[in-house]
């Protein structure tokens, strides 16, 4: 009996972890002519009035690059918080409202960190 239980256990996690109700998504961050100004990023994203992604990034050179993260996620709707660290060490943060479908690639404009 406790292997039927552990089994049942197992089949429910998967289906809440890749259900319908799931969305699988990457996130890239946009920063445009400010990428250079920029020497780290902490991300969070939220939905549902839950944190449910965590992202950090620092640069190792002159460059940030390009910064994208993916995952499953709960909902379609959310909210990107970016605290970003300019290399004068000013800290700039924005919130952007995203949606993404299920298997989108999501573009995040942040330009206006300068």
């Amino acid at each position: 009996m406790p292997v039927v239980f552990g089994v049942v256990i197992a089949l429910m996690a998967r289906r809440s972890c890749d259900g319908p109700d799931r969305t699988h998504a990457t996130f890239v961050l946009n920063f445009g002519a400010a990428e250079s100004q920029i020497q780290a990023v902490d991300a969070e994203l939220w939905m549902n009035q839950a944190l449910v992604a965590q992202y950090h990034h620092a640069a190792l050179g002159d460059h940030i690059g390009t910064l994208k993260f993916d995952g499953t996620f709960p909902s379609t709707e959310g909210e990107l918080r970016v605290d970003a660290q300019l290399r004068s060490g000013e800290h700039k943060n924005l919130k952007r409202t995203v949606h993404a479908d299920d298997n989108a690639t999501v573009t995040v404009n942040l330009e206006d960190l300068r």
